[in-house]
Parts: C-alpha cells; structure tokens; sequence
C-alpha cells in the first residue's frame, strides 16, 4: 500500500506534468499568413517613421510630407516603387532618379521603366546592379515627397523553413500526448491502489 504522503507527492508530479503537456498543446504554431510575411520585397526594420507598404496615408497632409522607406528587389527581375499617396482627379506625380526625371505625369522619358497611369507605381524592369540606388516621387499639387532607397539583391533573402522543423513540432505534440495518457494512467492506478 502507498503512504499517504507518496500518493501527494505522486499526484503533485502528474498535477504538474500535465499542466506542462497542456502548454505545449496550448503554445500558437506559425500560420500561414505569418509564415508569408517575409516572402515580400519590403524591409523589415525597427524605424518607426518607415511605412508600411500596405499602409496608405488617406490624403497629404500639409504641403510638404515627406516619407522614406527602403524597398529590396532581385537582380534581373522587375521592381515596383510605390509613391506612397492617395491619387486624387488633380494628383500629379513625377518620378526621379537622382537628378535625372523618369516621368512627368504619365509620360515616361527614360528607357527601362514602366508607369501604371492609374496609381502612378514606377516598375523597373529587368533591375540591374545599375538600378540600385536613390529614387523619389513628388506629388502635385502638395509638393510632397516620397524618398525609396532601392537595394538589390542576387537573391531572394526568403526564409525557408525545412519539413523537418514542421514535423518536429507535431513530434512534440504527439511525445505531449502520449505523457498525458500515462500520467492519467498512473494517477487512476494511483487513486485506486490508494481506496484499497
């Protein structure tokens, strides 16, 4: 027969190992949509006065915002600069690289490039080594500013995350599982020899 004390001390231990397993099951595993956040050509970075490309300023504010973000593309592919602003019927927006013009409006006047008239997003096309660099677009009437530094890269600097690694995690819920059920085991086993 096990003492009194034995059987406290036994059922503290599963008490304790079960509220464990529970932590593992309750502990939030990568979603989708999390995992794809990196999969992107925006920089993540702790600046709190970059932008993010998703976020949009519902209209300029004032006559001179000025916005800079960093955009990071791939050698040889296209790259889209976004001028960071509502595009309203007055809106007209020039983009420049240096202090040479790429477009005035809708009209591109440098090769390589291309302009969608209806948001005014500057693609570089086939980006090579040269294409790195400082751009910006100027909104009219407010005269506004959006600075891109643009980095490329040879390639993509995606995340991949090994099979193994998602395998492992179901190895650990499943190693949760099979404690619990021998924990309940010796803790029913333990009741019992402890009625007797």
């Amino acid at each position: 027969m096990v003492s009194s004390r034995a059987l406290n001390k036994l059922l503290m231990s599963a008490a304790l190992l079960i509220a464990g397993c529970s932590l593992v099951f309750s502990y939030p595993s990568g979603t989708e949509d999390n995992e794809g956040m990196l999969n992107d050509d925006y920089e993540y970075d702790d600046a709190s006065n970059v932008p993010s490309p998703q976020t949009k300023p519902a209209k300029d504010i004032g006559p001179q915002q000025n916005i800079s973000v960093t955009v990071t593309g791939i050698l040889g592919e296209e790259v889209v600069l976004k001028c960071d602003t509502k595009i309203g019927k007055d809106t007209v927006i020039n983009w420049y690289r240096g202090e040479k013009i790429i477009s005035t409006g809708t009209n591109l006047v440098q090769p390589n490039f291309s302009l969608n008239p209806s948001n005014f997003d500057l693609t570089i096309l086939n980006s090579s080594p040269q294409s790195a660099g400082d751009y910006y677009c100027t909104r009219y009437p407010s005269g506004s500013h959006t600075f891109i530094k643009l980095v490329l890269n040879e390639h993509s600097l995606d995340i991949i995350t090994p099979e193994s690694s998602k395998s492992s995690q179901s190895s650990i819920h499943g190693l949760a599982a099979t404690l619990m059920w021998s924990l309940s085991a010796v803790f029913v086993a333990a009741l019992q020899q402890y009625k007797h």
